[in-house]
C-alpha cells in the first residue's frame, strides 16, 4: 500500500452556497428561482478562483433547484455532476448523509447548496485546532451567497467528522 505525503489530503472537498437569486414571485414556487446578474457574476468569479486555487474537481453535487444548477454551470467546471433533491435546503445532517455515501475514489468534491445547510455544515466540520485563522475569521459570523470554502482530510468519506479549513472566498 502506498504511502500518502502528509501534505496530500486524502480528500478535498468544497462547500458552496449558490449565487445570489431572484427574490420570490408571488405564484412561483422557491426551487425555480433563478440567478441575478449579480449572482451569474458571482457563479462566474468563483469559477475563476477555483481555477487559480482549487483542485480538479472529480464530482459535483448539486441541489435540483434552479439556483443552484446555475451557480454550477457558471463556474464552468468540467467534472461530472449529480443533482439531488435531497441536497435542496438540506440542513446540515442531511448533507453530511450524502458526503458520506461518496465513492471513495472522488478525491475532490464540490457541494452546491443552500443555507443555512452549506454554512452550519461548514462550521459543524471545521477543525479549529487545524485550521487556517484567517479563512476561519472569513466566514466566523457571515457566510453570503456564492462564499466557497476548501477543506481537506484524511480519512475517509464515510467517517467524515472533522476537517481542516484551508481557504475561504467570501464575495
Amino acid at each position: 500500500m502506498e504511502k500518502r505525503h502528509a501534505a496530500v489530503p486524502a480528500h478535498v472537498l468544497y462547500l458552496l452556497r449558490h449565487a445570489k437569486a431572484e427574490v420570490l414571485r408571488a405564484g412561483e414556487t422557491d426551487d425555480k428561482r433563478r440567478l441575478t446578474d449579480t449572482g451569474r457574476r458571482q457563479a462566474h468569479a468563483v469559477g475563476r478562483w477555483l481555477g487559480k486555487h482549487g483542485d480538479g474537481i472529480d464530482l459535483a453535487l448539486c441541489s435540483e433547484a434552479v439556483r443552484t444548477r446555475e451557480t454550477l454551470e457558471g463556474l464552468g467546471v468540467d467534472a461530472p455532476a449529480t443533482y439531488l433533491w435531497d441536497l435542496y435546503n438540506a440542513g446540515a445532517d442531511r448533507i453530511l448523509s450524502e458526503l458520506r455515501t461518496v465513492d471513495e475514489g472522488v478525491r475532490t468534491l464540490l457541494v452546491v447548496g443552500h443555507a443555512p445547510g452549506i454554512p452550519a455544515l461548514a462550521s459543524d466540520l471545521i477543525d479549529p485546532a487545524d485550521s487556517d485563522r484567517g479563512a476561519k475569521s472569513a466566514i466566523a459570523h457571515h457566510f453570503p451567497t456564492a462564499t466557497i470554502v476548501r477543506l481537506e482530510f484524511d480519512g475517509s468519506w464515510h467517517d467524515l467528522e472533522k476537517a481542516r479549513l484551508t481557504q475561504a472566498r467570501v464575495d
